[in-house]
């Protein structure tokens, strides 16, 4: 097992209309987790917990083994977060937020932040307020990788961003990971993010993770059979997501192999079966 950089044990944060948890969540060093699910599943709730902007009403919250509540500016030096908490300084040029984000970080790396604003050519005399969505996302992004960072968390980095800065960031992201130890939670609804870029997916619904596994899991496993019939063992099985008795008979299901063997233990023909891409399961996953 490997080193865990980030422990979520239980946690809760209880809102009038929203409750997110009890949620449990492992981040091993060396990972790149996907964060998935529908606007308003919790995701960007969960960040913010993560980082100490909302306080949580119940669990813990364990940063490198230690308590983010009790030592909330060591453990945050570590991490890079993207997650659109800068409006509040849109006054501020870009050049003039570097320098105060810089003071809170020792490992501040100013060669690296240069090189990024060169890279995604960003005019660091525009006051942030008046930049894009796209160019902001890119800011954060810069700021998120101009320290010496273990952990990134990235709320949507990518979202209303170029293509082609697009895949710049993910290059990057790739580069971050070769140089050490580190680790990734990002938060996307990209399906070539998670493609290229994750070990592991977390499926976010109301608050709950409702699914966790390993992205070689969906290839292996998730599939669509096409089946001369629907055997009364199916209609509730836990790896049967969803059937069709609709002509012609469909099953769609995240263990292939389990379910191609209880049709054939009840004669019932396979006509032909086809493996899902990641968009089709994500969206099987959310809608269902």
């Amino acid at each position: 097992m490997g080193i865990s950089l980030l422990d979520v044990i239980g946690l809760e944060k209880k809102f009038q209309n929203f409750q997110l948890g009890p949620m449990d969540l492992k981040v091993e060093q060396g990972m790149v987790v996907g964060l998935v699910g529908a606007n308003g599943s919790g995701k960007s709730t969960l960040f913010k917990l993560l980082m100490n902007i909302l306080r949580k009403d119940n669990g813990q919250i364990l940063l490198f083994g230690k308590n983010v509540e009790k030592n909330e500016i060591e453990v945050k030096q570590k991490v890079g977060f993207a997650g659109d908490l800068l409006d509040p300084y849109g006054h501020l040029t870009i050049e003039e937020l570097a320098g105060m984000i810089a003071y809170w970080y020792p490992t501040w790396n100013k060669e690296q932040f240069n090189h990024l604003i060169k890279k995604y050519n960003i005019n660091t005399e525009e006051k942030f307020g008046k930049c894009s969505k796209g160019t902001k996302k890119k800011v954060e992004f810069i700021f998120s990788l101009s320290h010496d960072s273990a952990l990134l968390l990235l709320d949507e980095p990518t979202a209303g961003v170029d293509i082609v800065s697009q895949r710049k960031m993910k290059e990057d992201l790739i580069l971050f990971m070769e140089e050490g130890e580190r680790s990734i939670i990002i938060a996307t609804h990209n399906a070539d993010e998670i493609n290229q870029l994750c070990d592991d997916i977390v499926v976010l619904q109301a608050g709950k993770i409702i699914y966790s596994f390993n992205k070689d899991e969906v290839y292996e496993n998730w599939a669509k059979l096409w089946v001369s019939r629907v055997p009364d063992e199916l209609a509730n099985h836990p790896n049967v997501i969803l059937f069709s008795t609709n002509t012609p008979v469909q099953v769609v299901t995240n263990n292939a192999h389990k379910i191609e063997r209880v049709l054939q233990s009840k004669q019932v023909s396979i006509s032909h079966s086809q493996r899902l891409t990641m968009e089709e399961v994500f969206e099987y996953l959310i809608e269902t």
